[in-house]
């Protein structure tokens, strides 16, 4: 199956509508990411498993949060959620934070690929670069560990109304409480939304 025909599927399962010009675009990001992975590791999931994961749980998210304004997303590397959220709920800006340089080399070709307006990588650590991206509407972290640090370097960033989407398992254990908590059908997957 191709990846179209997959995202398809997988949209149907979670009642979610898209546009056709959204759905190619989600198509051809899976496209590359299969392509890219070839060369370095940006994930372990493969065939509808990374679709599910990597682009329908994002919109899934999206679709119950209903985020909008400036997205900061930390520890891009392949690109989910943000480039699906992007996609989907169309923020004025989202920053794409990647340490390393290969990632980031992806995120960039990805983001020129599907002319994606008001995407921006930086090869950063988000510590060095926080005070940069002030004002953030929304922050986002998957496969990130969510640390006291890193939780003081979000709140530099943070107004009184910006929301923190940390994406994890049901074994992790969160560094503080958060105000919502959300699972979704059919992965088990918890996403936890805090305020700082």
């Amino acid at each position: 199956m191709s990846h179209i025909e997959v995202l398809e599927s997988e949209l149907r399962t979670f009642e979610i509508e898209l546009a056709s010009s959204q759905k190619l675009a989600l198509a051809r990001y899976c496209d590359e990411l299969v392509h890219w992975n070839k060369k370095m590791n940006l994930t372990g999931l493969s065939g509808p498993e990374m679709v599910r994961r990597l682009v329908i749980e994002p919109l899934w998210i999206g679709h119950q949060l209903k985020p909008q304004g400036i997205l900061t997303d930390i520890g891009s590397g392949n690109g989910s959620p943000a480039i699906p959220l992007h996609l989907l709920c169309k923020f004025l800006t989202t920053h794409l934070v990647e340490v390393r340089a290969r990632r980031a080399a992806f995120l960039r070709h990805i983001t020129t690929t599907l002319k994606l307006s008001g995407v921006i990588v930086h090869r950063a650590r988000f510590d060095s670069i926080a005070a940069d991206l002030r004002p953030v509407d929304w922050i986002t972290l998957q496969g990130v560990a969510f640390t006291e640090e890193l939780l003081n370097s979000m709140r530099s960033i943070a107004t009184t109304t910006t929301n923190v989407v940390w994406i994890s398992s049901l074994a992790t254990r969160a560094p503080a409480n958060p105000v919502r908590t959300l699972q979704v059908p059919f992965t088990g997957t918890r996403v936890l939304l805090f305020r700082l």
